[in-house]
C-alpha cells in the first residue's frame, strides 16, 4: 500500500484559485512585456523571428513562476476572495519587480551598453544576461518570501525590502565579475564582449548570478525569521548572504580547478567564446549554489 497526502476539500478551491491566477499572469506575460518594452511581442517573436527577445521573454515567465512559488507557500487566506486578492497583489507586484531589475541591470549594472537595445538587435548574449538576471532575482525573492511567510499583506513590505537587498547583491556581484574581467584583459571591458555577442561570457556570468541566487537561499535557513524584529532579520540575512556569497565563489573555484584541469578559463571563454566550457563553468557556480541551498536552506 502507498501513502498519499491527501487535499482537504476546503484547500482545493484555493489551490484552483492560486493556479488560474499564476498560469493567466504567465499568459499575459507576452503582452505585459510587449507594452513595457513598446514594442510589438507577435511580430518580434513571429515576424522577425528575434530569438534574443524570445529568451528574454522566456526568463520573465519563468521568473515570474520562480517569485509567486514564493507566494503561494503560505498558508491559506482566510477566504478565497482574500486568496485571490493576495495572489492578485503578489503577481502584480512580481511583474513590477521584474521590470524595474531590468531597469537596474540595464542601466546601472551594465551602463556601458543598452541590454533593452541589444535584444531588439537580436542580440543573444545580452539576452541570456537579461534572462538569468531576472531568474536570479525570482529565486532571491522566492527565499524572502518563504522566509517571511509572505502570503499576508504585511510580508509584501518586507519583501519590497528584501527587494532592494537583493538588487545590492547582484550589483556587487556584477562589479567583482567586471572588475575580474578588466583585470585578465585590461581595457576590454566585459560589456563590450556582451554586445559583441559572446555566448560563452553570457553563460558563464548567467550561472554565477543563479548560483549567488541559490546562496541566498541557503542565508535564509541560517536566519530564523522572527515577526516582531523583521528589518533586523533582513540586515542579519544580508550580512548571511554576504558570507554565502564569498563561500560560494571560493568552493566555485576550487571545483572549477578540479573540473577542468589544465583549462586555461579566461582564454576559453574570455578570448575564444568556448560555449563548452562556458556552459561547465555556469554549471559549476549553480551546481555549488545548489549544493549551499541544500545543506542550509
Amino acid at each position: 500500500m502507498f501513502d498519499f497526502i491527501g487535499i482537504e476539500s476546503n484547500l482545493a478551491l484555493y489551490y484552483a484559485i492560486d493556479l488560474a491566477i499564476i498560469i493567466s499572469l504567465m499568459a499575459g506575460m507576452r503582452k505585459i512585456a510587449g507594452v513595457i518594452g513598446n514594442v510589438s511581442s507577435h511580430d518580434e517573436l513571429t515576424k522577425r523571428d528575434n530569438h534574443a527577445y524570445g529568451i528574454s521573454l522566456a526568463g520573465a515567465v519563468l521568473a515570474l513562476a520562480i517569485m509567486l512559488m514564493g507566494a503561494v507557500s503560505g498558508d491559506a487566506a482566510l477566504t478565497p476572495i482574500h486568496e485571490a486578492l493576495i495572489m492578485l497583489g503578489y503577481g502584480g507586484l512580481g511583474i513590477v519587480l521584474m521590470a524595474f531589475t531590468r531597469k537596474v541591470f540595464d542601466h546601472i549594472a551594465m551602463p556601458e551598453i543598452s541590454i533593452h537595445e541589444q535584444i531588439m538587435e537580436g542580440n543573444t548574449a545580452a539576452a541570456i544576461v537579461d534572462a538569468g538576471n531576472m531568474i536570479a532575482t525570482a529565486i532571491m525573492l522566492r527565499a524572502i518570501m518563504i522566509w517571511v511567510d509572505s502570503n499576508t499583506w504585511s510580508g509584501m513590505l518586507l519583501v519590497l525590502i528584501g527587494f532592494v537587498f537583493t538588487q545590492i547583491i547582484l550589483m556587487v556581484a556584477t562589479a567583482y565579475r567586471r572588475h575580474v574581467f578588466a583585470k585578465r584583459h585590461g581595457k576590454m571591458g566585459m560589456q563590450v564582449e556582451i554586445e559583441k555577442g559572446n555566448m560563452a561570457l553570457a553563460l558563464r556570468f548567467t550561472g554565477h548570478r543563479i548560483g549567488i541566487a541559490l546562496a541566498v537561499t541557503a542565508a535564509s535557513g541560517i536566519v530564523i525569521f522572527g515577526g516582531d524584529t523583521g528589518f533586523v532579520n533582513l540586515l542579519a540575512w544580508v550580512t548571511s548572504s554576504i558570507v554565502m556569497l564569498i563561500v560560494l565563489t571560493l568552493l566555485a573555484i576550487v571545483t572549477r580547478k578540479l573540473i577542468l584541469p589544465g583549462v586555461d578559463v579566461a582564454a576559453e571563454v574570455d578570448k575564444q567564446q568556448n560555449l563548452a566550457v562556458g556552459a561547465i563553468e555556469a554549471a559549476t557556480y549553480i551546481a555549488v549554489g545548489f549544493l549551499l541551498a541544500g545543506l542550509f536552506g
